[in-house]
């Protein structure tokens, strides 16, 4: 594993926690969460959808995509002190930065651990991944934990919270 130098690694990490959780979870959220109705079963296809549209709009490092998927108040804390953004303009402008991170449509994860269920109007997933960036010749790698609380709101789906942590200081260059 090589560590791309030209971008902060709390950067990497950061977008990698969000790349990671709609990695994780978007294809095998249905194996981790046992719908106790068809409203639940309706609500976890909703919430892959939602998984969907983050991977594709993180993906394309498109910062507008991302904020419409996210509750106007939502908030997203980090692995270190002072790592938080809540609301449309900061998540919008802590993505900007995570997006230095890799090259459009160049990182991967691979999901070790999820956890989640839908109850009513609000769900929750847990998850542990592997994830890998490239961004010109240069690869990172790191495991990262994640976890998100969703609220549906006005009949859709959003993000209300979500945190993830690794550990920076195993990484060696």
């Amino acid at each position: 594993m090589s560590i791309n130098a030209d971008v902060p690694r709390r950067h990497l990490v950061i977008g990698g926690a969000l790349g990671a959780l709609a990695a994780a979870a978007a294809p095998g959220l249905a194996q981790v969460t046992k719908p106790a109705s068809k409203a639940d079963s309706e609500s976890l296809d909703a919430l892959k959808a939602l998984f969907d549209a983050y991977f594709k709009a993180f993906s394309a490092q498109d910062g507008d995509g991302v904020v419409a998927l996210f509750a106007p108040d939502a908030i997203i804390v980090g692995t270190g002190p002072g790592e938080i953004w809540g609301g449309p303009e900061e998540i919008r402008e802590a993505h900007k930065n995570f997006f230095q991170g890799f090259d459009p449509g160049k990182q991967r994860s691979e999901p070790l651990f999820r956890h989640g269920n839908v109850v009513g109007d609000m769900a929750w997933l847990m998850s542990m991944s592997k994830v890998t960036f490239t961004k010109g010749t240069g690869v990172t790698e790191f495991g990262l934990n994640s976890s998100v609380v969703f609220e549906k709101t006005g009949g859709k789906w959003l993000v209300r919270a979500m945190h993830f942590s690794n550990l920076t200081s195993a990484a060696k260059s």
